[in-house]
């Protein structure tokens, strides 16, 4: 008796739970896409760049890119399921709401691709700075004039730093809203019982 009364709420309860994940989702998504989109435009000509001297091209690098870029249009899938939930929440039918336990879980799993998608992109940041590092390190300090074989740091170089701090960003909105989402609609489920 007490686990039917965890797994349901008031009636208009549910309405209000399902416009925040469609709202959240709709906006997580946008956010995601556009700076996923942004993000992969970027690596994709900088790989493309025959004069790129950063090891972005093969290795580590070459898995963490693809793999935070893959799993960041996971998430991007997983925010359109959160206004697909939302829809199912505000509907009328009752048969097709989903208890709280289960849209707990769809935000947890939510949470796990986007962690998973910053680990990548983290690995991926670190070994982009130390290439750029070791190419500071290489110039003499105190040189005016730089030998035409040395390496500098280019323009593309700083792109793809910043593309990686776009997917971050991105990363942390796939953390931070359904988060506070899972926070919200405990709050809502919990004011009925």
């Amino acid at each position: 008796m007490s686990t039917n009364l965890e797994l349901t709420s008031h009636p208009s309860e549910r309405p209000q739970s399902g416009s925040l994940l469609r709202l959240l989702g709709w906006s997580g998504f946008w956010i995601q896409f556009v700076l996923t989109i942004v993000s992969g435009l970027i690596l994709g000509f900088a790989m493309l760049d025959p004069n790129l001297n950063l090891n972005l091209k093969s290795g580590i690098s070459l898995l963490s890119v693809i793999g935070g870029i893959t799993a960041l249009a996971l998430s991007i899938y997983w925010f359109f399921r959160y206004v697909l939930l939302g829809r199912q929440l505000s509907g009328s039918e009752q048969a097709l709401h989903p208890n709280r336990k289960e849209t707990i879980h769809i935000l947890q799993l939510g949470v796990l691709v986007n962690l998973a998608a910053m680990l990548l992109t983290l690995v991926g940041i670190e070994t982009i700075v130390g290439s750029l590092l070791l190419k500071t390190l290489s110039v003499p300090q105190g040189v005016s004039v730089y030998p035409i074989g040395q390496q500098m740091i280019e323009p593309i170089d700083i792109f793809v730093v910043q593309a990686n701090i776009s997917m971050i960003v991105a990363q942390f909105v796939g953390i931070v809203i359904p988060f506070w989402l899972a926070s919200r609609v405990e709050h809502h489920w919990e004011k009925t019982l």
